[in-house]
């Protein structure tokens, strides 16, 4: 169950603004270090969308979009955390699949557990300084 008091529709969307530039981010830098024939605005939504979905579900089950989490900064990072270990093992598991180009290779899952976890961490830390 989502817990009922969410961030307002106006922060919400400034929230997952910032977390899609986090993850194209991350899934931007990654295809600049991996080269391949295929162009770079196709592969960066294939790289980052498993890991978009995955931060969709589980961060709003780890509560990564309640105004409470942004109060302290504690539980900010538990949330953030906890949200973003769920997306990356949803994105890996996704990029497992036949439907998707990828793998699942724990190297990738460390790299993206640390650099985009801190990613977003880092945005989400900023953006708590101008909600509370």
């Amino acid at each position: 169950m989502l817990r009922p008091e969410v961030t307002s529709d106006r922060t919400t969307v400034l929230l997952l603004a910032g977390d899609v530039l986090c993850i194209a981010l991350f899934a931007t830098v990654g295809a600049l270090q991996h080269p391949s024939p295929d162009p770079l605005l196709r592969r960066v939504p294939e790289i980052a969308a498993p890991f978009l979905f995955g931060w969709l579900v589980v961060g709003g089950f780890a509560g990564v979009f309640d105004r409470e989490v942004y109060v302290e900064p504690r539980p900010l990072v538990v949330a953030v955390g906890i949200g973003w270990l769920g997306a990356d093992l949803v994105g890996q598991l996704l990029r497992a699949t036949t439907s998707l180009r990828g793998s699942a290779a724990p190297t990738f899952f460390l790299v993206t557990l640390f650099v985009g976890g801190g990613l977003l961490l880092g945005w989400r830390l900023l953006a708590a300084r101008t909600l509370s």
